[in-house]
């Protein structure tokens, strides 16, 4: 992510990135970390309107004219906060000297949420393909047979990590 510079704008990450929107979230999956995030409304709105050409007033704006209720500048900050977070952000504003970091619950007890919702960025670790296999025991794997179907299966073993179900003596299979 490009740091501010005191005048840049917020930008949306785009690259290496899939969305799917779903009813009242955007689902995004990010290719390089392997991770998924669920964006509710809010910060799905403030995500998609991250163009690097919209200003933390903009934004508000936006937020305000999409969910036809007042939004205040810091839920958008709250936002943008939870979307750099996420490495969702390409660019983003530089904080304005003597904002403090914002938090949902100082939003709440300030009373500044209304009918607008708290942006909610969730994230979800998602396996890659090599953690999708589930591990099987070195006695599992001697106890298959090549002639079975599926044979040793080359199934990830644990223990040693990184071995697998192979081929082994006598037509059994071993991790190696």
């Amino acid at each position: 992510m490009k740091r501010g510079n005191g005048h840049s704008l917020p930008k949306a990450r785009k690259d290496d990135l899939v969305t799917r929107q779903i009813t009242g979230e955007l689902l995004v999956y990010d290719l390089k970390r392997h991770k998924a995030f669920c964006l509710n409304n809010t910060a799905a709105t403030v995500w998609k309107n991250c163009n690097g050409k919209r200003t933390v007033s903009d934004l508000a704006a936006t937020l305000s004219n999409e969910h036809h209720s007042p939004a205040d500048e810091k839920v958008i900050w709250l936002a943008l906060d939870q979307l750099e977070k996420s490495y969702l952000l390409d660019t983003r504003t530089t904080r304005p000297v003597g904002l403090p970091p914002i938090s949902r619950r100082s939003l709440i007890r300030a009373g500044i949420v209304t009918a607008v919702t708290l942006p909610l960025v969730t994230m979800i670790t998602s396996p890659v393909a090599a953690q999708a296999g589930t591990p099987i025991t070195d006695t599992v794997c001697f106890g298959r047979h090549q002639s079975d179907p599926g044979g040793c299966g080359n199934n990830p073993c644990s223990p040693p990590v990184g071995a697998k179900c192979v081929n082994g003596p006598g037509n059994t299979c071993k991790c190696q």
